[in-house]
């Protein structure tokens, strides 16, 4: 009966999720950090690989212009309230401001999304996916990249949260990665695995 309870106060002691790769450049440059910038969003997505296809289902599934920069859109939202509550955030780099530049890398949905009902109008609402998404966050200080950080969120049917809405497994990427930036802007030697 003890293991029941176990697990979850296991759960709660287990340090954060680290970021795939952090590439320090610059470590004396992210000490006494004060004032952030964020920069908007860019998206360097993958061309969608093809159609679907009935033996092997989907390669990377297609998603429109209108979505891809809506959710750039949310991501930099994320990182900005995330950074707000530990840092200053200002609204233009400066002298000793830190830009962050995120660079959305991938994005796939958890349900399907207009452009799927496009290209398969036979799909169904109810379909479900393992979606996710990935990022590269470039940031500089006084003109000098000091850091360059890529993480990758991928969800999974295993993983027993429910997908709801379209983007829930990026929404849960973009989360996870407003509490991770300022975790490793304070500890960036402990914040890689």
């Amino acid at each position: 009966m003890r293991t029941t309870w176990l697990l979850p106060l296991a759960l709660i002691a287990a340090p954060a999720l680290a970021f795939d790769e952090a590439q320090v450049l610059q470590p004396g440059a992210l000490s006494g950090l004060q004032a952030v910038f964020v920069t908007p969003t860019t998206l360097a997505l993958p061309e969608p690989t093809g159609r679907w296809e009935r033996q092997r289902g989907f390669g990377s599934r297609p998603i429109t212009t209108r979505d891809a920069q809506a959710r750039a859109d949310d991501l930099t939202t994320a990182l900005r309230r995330g950074i707000d509550q530990r840092f200053e955030l200002v609204d233009a780099p400066g002298p000793g401001v830190l830009v962050v530049e995120p660079t959305l890398t991938r994005l796939e949905a958890s349900r399907p999304t207009m452009a799927d009902f496009h290209q398969q109008p036979s799909l169904s609402f109810q379909s479900m996916y393992a979606g996710g998404a990935a990022v590269t966050l470039r940031l500089s200080r006084d003109g000098e990249v000091v850091a360059v950080i890529e993480d990758r969120y991928q969800g999974s049917f295993i993983d027993g949260q429910p997908r709801i809405g379209v983007w829930q497994d990026a929404d849960r990427a973009f989360s996870r990665w407003s509490r991770q930036l300022p975790t490793f802007l304070d500890e960036p030697k402990t914040a890689s695995r």
